[in-house]
């Protein structure tokens, strides 16, 4: 008995042998937009993370001129530049300590340059940018998409938490004593220090509640200890970088470092959940502001948040760009033909 295959509406009647060539034509069509897709988003990302990073740039050269012309300022600024860069560096750190805990051995070379990739995503509005970024290099790169996206997501619980944490360092000189309530989440990384798979229990609960499959790739305990302490580096020594623009513009040196370096920290992990904003441009400086008066009259709290923005951009693109060039993947040398041999 030949069996028979019933066409859908309005496509053309097809031979036996038709329907299977059409259904082995049919998977390209898929395949072959979501390749253009890719070489459009490997075009388009970096066109993004350049616009973005010139609106950050935009109207601030002014200020920043101020401030190098001065030249009691130079040794100031160049203290900010190496802080905020060794920040930059500590949250690689934290970022790779994630990945070796999680996933594949990954060379350094490759792990930099991911990570690299996509943090220069964050200057493009919304946090989607840095996400695919990831996917797409650690999936070239052997890295499974769950545990990409595990490191994505613990990494930014960890900063997130570590820079809340690092916070209330600064609430005894710009809020007082009713801030007492920021210390909570203090406790809450002291304990996820103590034990660390309370975060799988509370993803747990999450995905329960959003119905979902709870994740199944977690960290070891000393995994996310050696990432909550980079990362608590990384707020301490880029707090720093507010702190040498703030004594550069007359802030008393002791009373300011505990609030620029838990000013900092607080500021930034606010803003980076408002993923609406390129790396939570105008939050930031907002925030930064409470607490930098603090210490300074208000006109220059808001020169150093604009120097601090201005500094942070461009310690983060000189590291960042320094990264990608030194991590450019090399090619491999073609095949030496044989040399034929005479008799």
């Amino acid at each position: 008995m030949t069996a028979t295959t019933t066409a859908p509406p309005g496509t053309p009647s097809a031979t036996a042998s038709g329907p299977t060539s059409a259904a082995a034509e049919a998977p390209p069509a898929p395949r072959g937009r979501l390749r253009r897709a890719r070489r459009a988003l490997t075009v388009l990302f970096p066109v993004a993370v350049v616009t973005g990073i010139g609106f950050a740039l935009y109207g601030r050269a002014g200020e920043l001129a101020a401030l190098v012309l001065r030249p009691d300022s130079v040794p100031y600024l160049l203290a900010a530049l190496v802080a905020n860069a060794l920040a930059v560096l500590l949250s690689l750190t934290t970022w790779r300590t994630l990945l070796a805990d999680l996933g594949p051995a990954v060379p350094g070379r490759t792990a930099t340059r991911i990570y690299f990739t996509s943090y220069l995503g964050k200057y493009v509005p919304g946090a989607v940018w840095g996400v695919l970024a990831q996917l797409r290099m650690g999936g070239a790169a052997g890295v499974p998409a769950p545990v990409v996206l595990a490191v994505f997501l613990l990494n930014l619980v960890v900063a997130v938490l570590t820079g809340l944490a690092v916070g209330p360092i600064a609430a005894p000189w710009t809020i007082g004593a009713e801030a007492w309530w920021l210390v909570l989440p203090g406790a809450v990384t002291v304990a996820w220090a103590v034990r660390p798979a309370l975060l799988h229990h509370l993803a747990a609960f999450a995905a329960r509640i959003a119905r979902r499959q709870a994740p199944t790739t977690r960290a070891s305990d000393r995994g996310m200890r050696r990432a909550l302490a980079s990362a608590t580096a990384s707020w301490a020594v880029g707090g720093l970088h507010l702190w040498a623009l703030a004594v550069m513009l007359g802030a008393p040196p002791l009373t300011a470092l505990p609030v620029c370096v838990g000013g900092f920290a607080l500021a930034t992990a606010a803003a980076s959940l408002v993923v609406v904003l390129p790396d939570g441009w105008g939050a930031r400086e907002a925030l930064l502001l409470l607490a930098l008066t603090a210490v300074l009259p208000w006109q220059e709290a808001t020169a150093v948040a604009v120097a601090s923005r201005v500094v942070c951009t461009l310690s983060e693109v000189l590291v960042g760009g320094a990264a990608l060039l030194l991590t450019v993947p090399r090619r491999s040398a073609p095949p030496a033909h044989p040399i034929p041999v005479k008799d």
